[in-house]
């Protein structure tokens, strides 16, 4: 009982700073106080600590087995391994929630800190408006759902975890994917701020970028990762189902993907100031929205919670933020007046381009999500499945891959007739491509028209890649040298060449298992084999043993001299449920997939699937992340200043 007491005493701690600091910090962002202004952030900072140490108590009573509380009995047993059940801290409602508002609350006490120079007022507004997104959070934590609640009973050991959960991805996925959804409240947070000031210069977009990048490479990690679990824990062959959950964590990365290049644009040239602003709050209330699908239970899928009562609360929460944002971006709709592009054929109008594709992707995700829900005000729920993502998204995606193939070679203001010169190695690169596939046999239109693509897309970058290596053989002194002060000056540059380098392999990859993939299945009793795409089997046969609380049953075959083992575990507790443990056999070429489906007698039924460069997938994703956070973090001199308000002039639009 001490233990929750004392958890349950220091998150209602957390909750009276909170409302403090939000008292304090929009009285000062008012009054402009810079004196009133550092006690709001101190507040908030104090919240932030009480907030750790709620979750050290939860993690305390989580190893130290106290069934008196709920949340421990619900989520672990005493079999359960050390590591899992330090990670049930975010494996259920309550404790994820805790490691929501933890992330938002340590990051923001950081941003905070750092964002002293942007000015007393904007810094106060941010505090507070952080302070609010944390506000709802506790008052979730302390009244609605709270992970110190105690059993009336204490029982002798836990419910443990679901089957599904003990494996290694439950270390890596959930705690990237939950940063990276509370991560995005700090750029809106910025950008609520910036609206209620009046701000409209970029020192905040510059200041904030950073976590938001943070933020998308958490969310890109934690959706890889995501894609690496399911591919070798379901036992379906795949990575990506368009599951809804899937869905509603892909929508926010890719909408803060469309404000990365938006930033630039908008530090570069003064441009698109009420897009980018527009681009971080969708990318906060997508968060908002994933987070009301899987706590609601609203929808069915395998990663949803079930049905709570937590699901109109965050309704309610995102109509709040939805309204304020809307209500903050017109009423400063006029001050965020900008000039309008000088040329459409140049780098802003092909970062425009891929703002408007990828956030009609992003609609069309949404719509294909939110279709059962509407549909079903009206009679009986529509479902759509992976084959309408395909046929709505894929003509966007080629239109992406054409714009990733032209678009690092435009100049920025306005192309000439030189620019259509460069294009002429990756059309050169196209058409070889495109040769060697139809000369090799193939016919898919989908593989005819990706390929060539993404070879012109990786011709352009290694192109750019080459020019940074020309200007360092021509630059004095030794060449490691050189090479380090040419990438320190165009980071940029160089960073977005390797994550564009990045998404042509991990593409490639995608397309290569879509368009190629090999599927048999097969009914084998010892002594027997099979052949699949090239790879051929032998079953030697079946055995079976008891570990802890299941049973696993492992078919044994062999590929020449290879031993691969898939199987089946039972768990008897739970209703006889019954989870494939897929063999995998990986090179850089394609992987062997072996699923044991069933079994009868020394009998066993096989699915065996041969996917083609899916380590490609893994390898680009990681590529992308590094190539993006190089070339945008780090010091390449400092942050732009806040102009005084004085000296700020309205924009003008230029006819």
């Amino acid at each position: 009982m001490f233990q929750a007491e004392l958890g349950a005493g220091i998150l209602l701690a957390a909750l009276v700073l909170c409302v403090v600091s939000i008292l304090i910090s929009f009285s000062a962002g008012h009054r402009e106080d810079a004196l009133l202004a550092p006690i709001g952030r101190r507040a908030f900072c104090a919240m932030a600590v009480m907030i750790v140490a709620a979750a050290l108590v939860l993690e305390w009573a989580l190893v130290g087995h106290d069934f008196e509380i709920a949340y421990v009995t619900e989520h672990t047993d005493r079999s359960l391994p050390l590591a899992l059940t330090m990670a049930a801290l975010y494996g259920g409602q309550e404790g994820s929630l805790l490691y929501w508002v933890l992330g938002v609350a340590v990051i923001g006490s950081v941003s905070l800190a750092a964002a002293a120079r942007l000015g007393v007022k904007l810094t106060a507004y941010a505090t507070g408006f952080l302070a609010l997104v944390c506000l709802f959070y506790l008052i979730m934590l302390v009244f609605v759902a709270s992970p110190f609640s105690l059993l009336a009973t204490v029982p002798p050991d836990g419910l443990g975890l679901n089957p599904v959960l003990r494996d290694g991805g439950m270390l890596i996925h959930p705690p990237f994917m939950l940063a990276g959804f509370s991560f995005f409240a700090i750029p809106f947070s910025f950008a609520m701020a910036a609206l209620l000031a009046g701000r409209n210069d970029v020192a905040w977009i510059a200041h904030t970028r950073r976590v938001a990048l943070l933020g998308w490479g958490l969310q890109g990690v934690g959706l890889t990762l995501g894609m690496w679990w399911a591919y070798h824990v379901l036992g379906w062959g795949g990575y990506w189902g368009w599951d809804p959950v899937e869905n509603v964590a892909l929508m926010p990365w890719l909408v803060t993907t469309a404000y990365i290049h938006s930033a630039q644009i908008q530090e570069r040239r003064g441009q698109l100031r009420a897009w980018t602003i527009f681009l971080v709050i969708v990318a906060f209330l997508l968060s908002i929205f994933g987070t009301y699908i899987v706590r609601s239970g609203i929808v069915t899928s395998v990663h949803s919670f079930a049905v709570s009562p937590l699901g109109p609360w965050f309704y309610g929460f995102l109509i709040v933020c939805v309204v304020t944002s809307a209500v903050l971006l017109a009423w400063r709709a006029r001050s965020l007046g900008s000039p309008p592009l000088e040329s459409a054929v140049s780098r802003e109008g092909a970062f425009v381009a891929q703002n408007v594709i990828v956030m009609g992707i992003t609609a069309a995700i949404f719509w294909g999500t939110v279709l059962p829900l509407v549909s079903g005000m009206f009679g009986t729920p529509l479902v759509v499945g992976p084959s309408y993502y395909e046929r709505v998204g894929a003509p966007l995606f080629v239109l992406l891959l054409a714009l990733l193939a032209v678009g690092p070679l435009l100049p920025w203001r306005r192309a000439g007739r030189v620019w259509l010169r460069a294009l002429r190695w990756p059309l050169l690169a196209a058409a070889l491509s495109l040769a060697l596939l139809v000369l090799f046999g193939a016919r898919s239109p989908g593989a005819l028209v990706v390929l060539p693509l993404l070879a012109a897309a990786l011709t352009t970058s290694a192109l750019e890649l080459a020019r940074g290596g020309r200007a360092v053989q021509r630059a004095p002194g030794p060449w490691a040298g050189a090479a380090v002060r040419a990438a320190r000056r165009n980071r940029r540059r160089y960073g977005a060449s390797l994550a564009h380098i990045g998404i042509v392999v991990a593409i490639a990859g995608i397309a290569a298992s879509h368009f190629w993939q090999t599927q048999t299945q097969v009914t084998l009793r010892p002594g027997q084999g099979f052949t699949v795409a090239g790879y051929h089997l032998a079953y030697q046969g079946l055995s079976s043993q008891v570990v802890g609380d299941h049973s696993v049953k492992t078919a044994h075959l062999t590929l020449g001299d290879e031993q691969l083992g898939p199987a089946l575990a039972s768990y008897p507790g739970l209703g006889a449920q019954a989870l494939p443990r897929v063999a995998i056999r990986s090179t850089p070429i394609a992987d062997l997939y072996l699923v044991l489906v069933s079994s009868r007698g020394q009998s066993v039924t096989i699915t065996a699937f041969v996917n083609p460069l899916v380590t490609w997938i893994w390898a680009g994703v990681g590529l992308m992340i590094l190539g993006v956070i190089f070339g945008n973090l780090g010091g390449a001199g400092p942050e732009p200043v806040a102009e005084p308000r004085a000296l700020r002039r309205p924009a003008v639009a230029r006819s």
